[in-house]
């Protein structure tokens, strides 16, 4: 959520994302809504609102996540936490596939399963932009 972000570092996020949702690279300007502000660790665990405790996050994205900092690896069992990207690099924890964002590691799996990154809608809304140039994966 935005609340309680001050304007400049909103902006600051949002110019360090390129305008991406750090999660699912879904462009703010292809979104129906502004993407929001995440804590990458909630307030209720301590984070705080800094630049390094801050992702861009579509609202898809930032309402799956909520507080969570992790879950159940489905192919471990073992608690992992979520990708973070401010200590992570995307293309090392996924890989999109067509319009499929596939996980590559344990961080990957319990990010995409939480998120639903590959939800049947959002698997299309990324094959339309795909198709008109307006999503492209992290290189």
């Amino acid at each position: 959520m935005t609340t309680g972000i001050p304007a400049l570092l909103r902006r600051d996020v949002t110019t360090r994302a390129k305008g991406l949702c750090e999660y699912c690279l879904v462009p703010e300007q292809a979104s129906g809504f502004l993407h929001e502000i995440d804590h990458i660790v909630a307030d209720q665990h301590g984070g705080l609102t800094e630049a390094e405790n801050l992702a861009l996050s579509c609202w898809r994205c930032n309402r799956q996540k909520g507080p969570n900092v992790g879950s159940f690896d489905p192919e471990t069992g073992k608690l992992v936490p979520f990708y973070n990207p401010r200590q992570q690099v995307w293309i090392e924890h996924f890989r999109l596939e067509c319009a499929v964002i596939q996980p590559l590691t344990a961080e990957g799996r319990v990010t995409v399963k939480i998120l639903l990154v590959n939800d049947p809608r959002r698997v299309e809304e990324r094959e339309r932009l795909i198709a008109v140039g307006l999503y492209r994966p992290i290189e």
